[in-house]
């Protein structure tokens, strides 16, 4: 296998001369440059693309970095998400890597600058204490957040207002007559979670003659939405459940309990997974592609060298 030192010999310079030459890091005189590009020609030699673009200090490779958590399954709402963030990371000459169902360790050894092939990250779903920011920032490698940061860290960010969300849910169904609640919420670790609770408890301040429960699942699974809500089961019971998934889980405890999930408690779910599958309850309505889309936008930003911090909070939808 020919290698970088081959081309050296037989051009009669060092190792870093040839390097030079192929990035463009430093000037190489026209002459020697061209009689560098004739010796690999000659000998077949493949510079590595990696090796390469990571010397001129770019590589057009941005990445997204789904969930943290390895044993999450591909939600519904990815594919518009993945494909906005393809579609506006190709419009600036930008290719898109997705990081998707690796195990923590893995996913941080691989957002290392020698690790990892790109120039910036889009992060989904932050964590109350997240490593993957953590370790971007100590790699300074750009990175802009798909979902509100934990407080205090001062980066930029592209989210639904969750805690307007929730807020909206519970009052509409107090509105309708509801006085009974449970939030099955998604992880407690989540910076999502924090701000679904609070709009949760801001929904009835001064609200007197009202039952309020939340109760936090370790993974969004059916099983989950299960067990979370077995213990709130009863009649009047109104479910706000974090995903479609989750509620689907909330569903089948009902009927396991001997309740119609229809008319004997009511279901609200705050995202839409599977929403397409003619579920019979109610559901919130993010705009996915739009986060992506911005996000993206942000992100090529800060890699050009925009330095200011963007909060960016998009509407939903109470379907």
């Amino acid at each position: 296998m020919v290698t970088i030192n081959d081309v050296a010999k037989k051009c009669g310079v060092v190792k870093s001369t040839v390097s030079n030459a192929l990035t463009g890091k430093k000037y190489v005189s026209p002459a020697l440059k061209q009689k560098i590009l004739d010796a690999c020609k000659e000998l077949d030699f493949q510079p590595n693309f990696y090796a390469s673009t990571l010397a001129r200090g770019n590589t057009n490779i941005i990445a997204l970095v789904l969930e943290e958590d390895s044993n999450v399954k591909f939600r519904g709402f990815y594919g518009d998400l993945i494909i906005a963030c393809l579609r506006t990371a190709a419009q600036y000459g930008r290719h898109l890597l997705i990081y998707s169902g690796i195990d923590k360790e893995s996913v941080l050894t691989m957002l290392k600058r020698d690790k990892a092939p790109i120039d910036g990250a889009l992060v989904m779903t932050p964590l109350t204490d997240d490593a993957r920011i953590s370790q971007l920032e100590q790699q300074r490698i750009p990175c802009v957040l798909i979902g509100r940061p934990a407080d205090g860290i001062r980066i930029s960010y592209v989210d639904v207002n969750n805690v307007q969300l929730v807020k909206d849910v519970a009052r509409r169904l107090y509105m309708q007559g509801v006085r009974k609640f449970c939030l099955v919420n998604s992880e407690e670790n989540k910076t999502i979670s924090a701000d679904r609770a609070k709009g949760f408890c801001e929904a009835f301040e001064g609200v007197g003659g009202v039952r309020r429960e939340i109760v936090y699942t370790e993974e969004s699974t059916e099983e989950e939405g299960m067990r979370a809500a077995s213990p709130y089961l009863e009649v009047g019971m109104a479910f706000i459940a974090s995903d479609g998934t989750v509620a689907h889980g909330i569903y089948k405890a009902a009927e396991a309990a001997g309740l119609d999930p229809l008319r004997d408690i009511v279901i609200y779910s705050l995202g839409e997974d599977n929403a397409g599958l003619g579920i019979p309850w109610k559901f919130a309505r993010q705009d996915y592609r739009k986060l992506g889309e911005i996000a993206t936008k942000i992100l090529i930003e800060e890699i050009g060298g925009d330095s200011e911090i963007k909060q960016i909070c998009t509407d939903c939808y109470v379907v």
